[in-house]
């Protein structure tokens, strides 16, 4: 409406344009104040969104130095196996030249005895 065109209105008129137009002000501050909740409802899961990434990059980091630390431990349990393994087949092969020892000793002593019965004999 131009200048003209207002001043002809008479009061009623230029109150009832007035009200329209507070109602269309209301309608739009509602509506803005529902996009702003929108948009910090946003701006939140960004924000979470963003610390959720940095627990995932921690968590991660956790789980590597876990890992490398379990890795060692299975390293070192293999290697005390494996040196547990030799000193066992040391001690056998001990025991059997020990064993082999005394067989072949209690062979010459009964060979050497037989020998003495059997001179004695003659």
């Amino acid at each position: 409406m131009t200048d003209k065109e207002f001043k002809r209105l008479k009061r009623g008129e230029l109150l009832a344009i007035i009200f329209e137009y507070q109602k269309k002000q209301e309608a739009l501050e509602a509506e803005l104040a529902d996009v702003k909740k929108q948009l910090e409802s946003r701006d939140l899961k960004i924000s979470n969104a963003g610390s959720i990434a940095e627990a995932v990059v921690a968590l991660s980091g956790i789980f590597d130095a876990a890992q490398k630390t379990a890795d060692s431990y299975v390293k070192q349990v293999q290697l005390s196996t494996q040196n547990a393994e030799k000193q066992a087949d040391d001690i056998i092969k001990k025991a059997q030249l020990k064993a082999q020892e005394i067989i072949d000793n209690a062979y010459k002593s009964a060979s050497d005895t037989g020998n003495k019965h059997s001179r004695k004999k003659r």
